[in-house]
């Protein structure tokens, strides 16, 4: 078995595997068009969501600390026209440690579940704060978080297999997901290990990515936006635009829409000038 990997070691693997993932795209591009930019893309990727942000026409900075998701985005960055690269930029940094010191942005997006990759309140914070930080007054941040249903949390064993052809080599191979719960006291983490099996006999060992997300309840994320001088102004329990209940598990994506106000909580300007130089975050 090969060591175990980051699914964003393969930036090709991942846009064909969620090649059809355009509901939240739809989404964020009419919050952003509604806002206006400048844009912050906050965990960019390989550029899903920028992509289609600049051919809005909208001014987009797309931050990520995967090199391998940064340097297929920088690729597709390039195909454009003139207008389009002249308003792209791409930055390498960590979620908890943003590098801008100015208030530059209207409306900051942090999508495909990219602040669960903050394991624990704390990292969730310098996120927030440092997220606020950036955005002008009255500037937008909007987010959304991956809610599993019980029955999936309670799932044991792998799932059933799936067979693809991988985009790269064009080889058949079989995927299969497995998880756990894990994590610190005081915040579940789903610890999911995903397992790609070449199909043919004799074929080459299986490759093994993990992905940690910290579970976060509704209820969880008003008090950690007002901690960062952010507020709630709107959320919706999937991107075809119903309200956010927490009771219905029929939709699995959380999304929130926070604004930052014209002041700065006291909080706020004391903590955003303390930064950690440990990375984390990519989608």
């Amino acid at each position: 078995m090969r060591t175990v990997r980051s699914p964003f070691d393969d930036p090709l693997l991942y846009d064909w595997e969620y090649r059809r993932r355009r509901d939240d795209v739809r989404f964020y591009r009419t919050l952003a068009d509604e806002r206006g930019g400048p844009v912050l893309d906050l965990g960019c990727g390989t550029g899903r969501l920028m992509l289609p942000l600049l051919r809005d026409g909208h001014l987009v900075v797309g931050v990520d600390r995967a090199r391998p998701m940064l340097s297929r985005a920088a690729a597709r960055v390039a195909r454009l026209g003139a207008d389009g690269r002249r308003r792209a930029l791409l930055v390498r940094g960590d979620l908890r440690a943003l590098p801008f010191t100015r208030r530059r942005f209207s409306f900051a997006v942090a999508a495909f579940h990219t602040i669960q990759h903050c394991e624990s309140d704390a990292e969730l914070l310098q996120f927030f704060r440092g997220a606020a930080a950036a955005l002008l007054p009255g500037g937008w941040l909007a987010f959304d978080t991956f809610a599993p249903t019980r029955r999936f949390l309670e799932r044991r064993g792998p799932s059933a297999p799936t067979r693809f052809r991988d985009p790269q080599t064009g080889r058949a191979t079989i995927y299969s997901e497995s998880h756990v719960l894990d994590g610190p006291v005081g915040g579940r983490v789903l610890a999911m290990t995903f397992r790609y099996q070449p199909a043919a006999a004799g074929g080459k060992r299986a490759r093994v990515v993990s992905l940690r997300h910290r579970l976060l309840q509704p209820r969880e994320i008003e008090p950690l936006l007002a901690r960062a001088g952010l507020t709630l102004i709107a959320s919706w329990g999937s991107f075809d635009g119903r309200p956010l209940d927490p009771d219905d598990e029929s939709g699995e994506q959380h999304i929130y829409l926070a604004r930052i106000e014209h002041g700065e909580t006291r909080e706020t300007k004391r903590t955003t000038k303390k930064r950690t130089t440990r990375r984390v975050g990519s989608k």
